[in-house]
């Protein structure tokens, strides 16, 4: 009998407690100039597939409206932002959007940046051109409701732009075997991950008019010294086959 996800009480209470990356940055105070800095240079030093997805999104999106889904404490959301988008963000932390707050204010981006629940969006139907998530719904304990609401909240012709975890990754294969949990720690391991298979990604997202699911991202930023070992062409190369990010855009 598969057990039952753990309640969303205990999601949030781990994600207010582990705000994305923040574990990573030691040396600055959060909320600082600094800090943030830092945390956009190593998410970007790690996650090299972003920018230029995010540069394509601007060419075919422009000054479009974009909802982040999960958008912690608001990197991503910044970078879309410095490209024209007119910005959404949403997490179930307050921990998060406190920090996406204080983000936005020092670089002076508008963004209208709230705490809600991927399951139940605030917002009207056909209300985005772009919904982009990343790393974030496999987290929720309903997954699929979150993927319907997304479906929702687009415009006719617009896009989700989702990463989800990659079942058949290395990246997986190494968390299995050495028992290190994907998000969080042995202490204080993440309550819920999901893994997907590209047929799974398909059906999970049947409504939308067309689905483009690829494969990136060899090792997640928690193996930064495996990482630094290996030449970057190999790791961009093997990430297109075996990677950790199931990289998924669907249009409605």
């Amino acid at each position: 009998m598969t057990a039952a996800p753990p309640d969303k009480q205990r999601v949030k209470d781990f994600w207010n407690r582990n705000v994305c990356h923040v574990s990573f940055l030691k040396e600055a105070e959060p909320g600082s100039l600094e800090f943030f800095e830092q945390a956009e240079a190593l998410r970007y030093r790690y996650h090299y597939h972003l920018l230029p997805l995010f540069d394509q999104l601007a060419q075919r999106y422009p000054g479009g409206k974009l909802l982040e889904i999960g958008c912690s404490m608001g990197t991503d959301l910044l970078a879309l932002a410095r490209r024209g988008f007119m910005v959404t963000g949403l997490d179930l932390t307050e921990a998060g959007i406190e920090l996406a707050r204080k983000r936005f204010g020092l670089y002076g981006f508008p963004a209208d940046l709230r705490v809600a629940d991927a399951e139940n969006l605030p917002f009207e139907d056909n209300s985005f051109d772009l919904v982009y998530s990343f790393g974030v719904l496999h987290h929720t304990p309903d997954t699929e409701k979150s993927v319907i609401q997304a479906h929702r909240v687009i415009k006719p012709g617009g896009a989700a732009v989702v990463m989800l975890y990659h079942k058949f990754s290395l990246n997986n294969l190494a968390h299995i075997l050495t028992g290190i949990p994907a998000d969080g720690s042995k202490t204080d391991p993440v309550p819920l991950a999901r893994t997907y298979s590209i047929g799974q990604i398909k059906r999970l997202f049947c409504r939308f008019s067309r689905v483009r699911v690829r494969p990136d991202y060899l090792f997640g930023t928690g193996w930064g010294r495996v990482n630094e070992l290996i030449p970057s062409s190999l790791h961009r190369f093997l990430g297109r086959f075996i990677g950790w990010h199931l990289m998924i855009e669907a249009v409605k």
